[in-house]
């Protein structure tokens, strides 16, 4: 198995160093969920969890 990085595309930090899964996992791991409104009109939203675009290299 060759290892992968997870890397922002702005800063270059590296984020995650695994396997092409762990890397995918680690990346959708990271969603946080928020709710919107009040009352019937609540909604679940989903937002990523990283100020940056990230990419597996």
């Amino acid at each position: 198995m060759t290892q992968q990085q997870v890397v922002g595309t702005k800063t270059k930090n590296i984020y995650f160093m695994g396997d092409a899964i762990a890397c995918r996992r680690f990346i959708n791991d990271n969603a946080i969920s928020k709710t919107v409104g009040k009352g019937k009109s609540e909604k679940k939203r989903s937002e990523f969890g990283f100020k940056e675009a990230l990419r597996i290299v």
